[in-house]
């Protein structure tokens, strides 16, 4: 898949790199991962807008989106940043996917705007509970440390990208040339780090962040899908089990033989699991304002 045209927009004054594709359904807005990219979700656009909008985007610090260095790169910012992505596009109400740090803003979205989501696919999402996280991204989090490990090379990549994956095949020469073009950009490496090291220290998610979300997350009503990869050695799928103890209206799939991308490492059923699941609120939404009237 590919061959998604670079748009951009100012979001707040920060020029946003986003793809979009699909022109009739129910909006979806897609959400990358910690000093990713729409790249992320290369494999799903195409199938996904067969029957929605589809809307991904670099959120600010990432990609080919703009990185000021007075930002600070919270969730909480994030979050903001995506709702006003929403009202550059003028939509109101849409459903998010959100991936790793993506599915954590998205929760954030939930928490501080519940009127403009409409459900929530969260895959392996991030900063659900205190440990269970990759121990280079602890050490990243050590002042110095994360500035050492960070100078990007094609082996670090590699050897980064390789945990990611339960088959490494994916990882290939252009996968990981594309994503060393985004790590060399100027100013990435600074806003991976302020983006990291907002929600990690050296013992896993921040725990004040790790609380005040799950102290938040029974309050989120809207249909929520879950997806995790049972191999994933960068954030422990045990974490679904958070989610479904505190989420309302919520399904679980586990991916067997899949890391910490089943987006990318299973991209087919990825994308079938999804589909059904949005087609299927849009329905039980349809039905309920059909109800009212």
């Amino acid at each position: 898949m590919g061959g998604f045209e670079d748009r951009y927009v100012s979001v707040g004054g920060i020029k946003t790199r986003y793809w979009q594709a699909g022109s009739k359904g129910s909006p979806i807005i897609l959400l990358h991962g910690t000093g990713c990219s729409v790249l992320d979700w290369e494999q799903n656009i195409a199938s996904l807008a067969t029957d929605h909008r589809i809307y991904a985007l670099d959120m600010m610090g990432s990609g080919l989106t703009e990185k000021p260095s007075a930002e600070s790169y919270t969730v909480p910012r994030l979050g903001r940043f995506v709702l006003d992505f929403l009202n550059t596009q003028e939509i109101q109400h849409a459903h998010f996917g959100g991936f790793s740090l993506g599915g954590r803003v998205v929760l954030e979205c939930a928490e501080s705007a519940p009127e403009r989501v409409a459900s929530m696919v969260l895959v392996a999402p991030a900063g659900v509970a205190r440990r269970g996280t990759l121990i280079q991204f602890r050490l990243a989090s050590i002042p110095f440390v994360g500035e050492m490990m960070l100078q990007p090379s094609a082996a670090r990549l590699r050897t980064f990208w390789d945990l990611a994956f339960h088959d490494q095949s994916f990882v290939t020469s252009d996968f990981i040339s594309r994503r060393l073009r985004l790590a060399m950009q100027p100013g990435a490496k600074e806003a991976f780090l302020k983006t990291l090291r907002s929600g990690v220290d050296v013992l896993g998610f921040r725990s004040g962040h790790v609380n005040a979300l799950n102290a938040a997350l029974p309050n989120m009503k809207m249909p929520a899908l879950v997806i995790w990869g049972m191999q994933d050695n960068f954030i422990s799928p045990t974490h679904a089990d958070v989610l479904k103890r505190s989420l309302q209206n919520i399904k679980v799939r586990l991916f067997d033989k899949c890391g910490h991308l089943p987006q990318i490492e299973c991209a087919e059923k990825f994308n079938e699991t999804a589909l059904a699941f949005w087609d299927g609120v849009d329905t039980s939404q349809d039905r309920a304002l059909a109800a009212q009237h």
